[in-house]
């Protein structure tokens, strides 16, 4: 490769794999991460506060990222349902439920520092341990309303309305009605067909690379395992972060939910054997799309995703898309440092660099002389 011919699909697949990989989080990291939140739920239950706890988001779809920091210590944000049985939304104010979960872990001596408070959510922060990074719980109080007329009324796909929640946000006080448990799962299930195949030596990679995390590949779970597909979300959310931050624009960022959707829907005209570039390219044309339609509906919960957005908004989306194209280009046709030029415009310039092949220099030919006597 790079001496006057194309890079190969699948050494490009591999350079965006590796690259997703490197950004992925680790096995040790997912079980503490999964210990942490199981031990919050423990907490809250020995101080009379009944609560589910369950992930949601990116862990729960395997598609986390590490997020875009300049600090290659930069925390992992986990999303946490904090689910309040027993209350309900048409006989408790949002308060009722939350206020509980909150005061119980800001005024704890085991929770206290750690914890802030926003009007969605109360974040538990996890110091790095100087190795693998650190990472926050979100967590996010909820209750079950898989009544809710809009995850009623989503007629693409009722079978998710039951996953329903209405959040308990605070200034002002109120319920947010959503389904993240229902996106999740049909990610998930969109997902499976890819993932099915070849699972099985992925899991056993798992389980050599885990370090001892693992005893055996049944012990190592799903969640860890990634698809083309999963990949593909992974590359779109890390090179989104890139872009967006290098125009100033962080704001305006297409939410991950909005990532996640678009390869969903994308998915079912692609093959089981799909490769990253497969969705990647899939999105470039979901993504131009947009810009006429100008909305995306949610496959599981009566909304508009693009709802907030402006022309600036579809304007960036454009540009984005157009430079994972140029990047692909690159890649495909370009010499050595443009490859890896367009690497790190995608994964940035640590982990860009780290996702090239590492080319070794040619053995010099050797010279093999003959003893005398030798013929004229």
């Amino acid at each position: 490769m790079w001496n006057g011919a194309t890079m190969k699909e699948t050494e490009i697949n591999n350079i965006l794999s590796k690259g997703a990989n490197l950004l992925d989080i680790t096995p040790s990291m997912f079980e503490e991460a999964t210990s942490h939140y199981k031990a919050v739920g423990e907490f809250l239950g020995n101080h009379g506060v009944d609560a589910d706890i369950s992930p949601c988001g990116s862990i729960l779809t395997g598609t986390v990222v590490r997020p875009y920091s300049d600090d290659d210590d930069a925390y992992f944000d986990i999303d946490v349902l904090v689910n309040r049985p027993g209350f309900g939304r048409a006989s408790n104010a949002p308060g009722e439920a939350r206020g509980p979960v909150d005061e119980a872990l800001l005024g704890s001596d085991r929770y206290g520092d750690m914890t802030e408070e926003c009007d969605e959510c109360i974040t538990i922060e996890y110091v790095s341990n100087g190795i693998e990074g650190g990472f926050r719980l979100d967590l996010n109080t909820c209750i079950d309303d898989r009544e809710n007329p809009r995850a009623q009324t989503c007629e693409t796909y009722p079978e998710y309305a039951d996953y329903a929640v209405s959040m308990a946000w605070e200034n002002p006080e109120r319920w947010h009605g959503s389904n993240p448990r229902g996106l999740c799962q049909w990610f998930v299930d969109k997902n499976e067909r890819f993932a099915a195949p070849g699972r099985a030596q992925r899991k056993a990679r798992i389980l050599k690379e885990s370090r001892g995390v693992y005893a055996s590949i049944e012990d190592v779970p799903d969640s860890l395992d990634r698809s083309e597909m999963q990949r593909a979300v992974q590359v779109l959310k890390r090179s989104r972060d890139e872009f967006y931050h290098r125009r100033v624009r962080t704001d305006k960022a297409p939410a991950s939910c909005v990532i996640t959707v678009i390869i969903g829907i994308l998915s079912d005209d692609l093959p089981d054997d799909a490769t990253v570039i497969d969705f990647l390219e899939g999105f470039f044309r979901c993504a131009r799309s947009l810009t006429e339609t100008r909305s995306l509906s949610n496959p599981v919960y009566d909304e508009d995703l693009l709802q907030e957005w402006g022309d600036e908004d579809f304007d960036l989306l454009v540009s984005w898309t157009e430079e994972i194209e140029r990047s692909l280009g690159s890649l495909r046709y370009g010499t050595r440092t443009k490859a890896s030029v367009a690497a790190e415009a995608i994964f940035g310039s640590k982990v860009g660099s780290r996702s090239m092949p590492v080319v070794t220099a040619a053995a010099a030919p050797s010279v093999v002389v003959p003893s005398k006597p030798w013929s004229m």
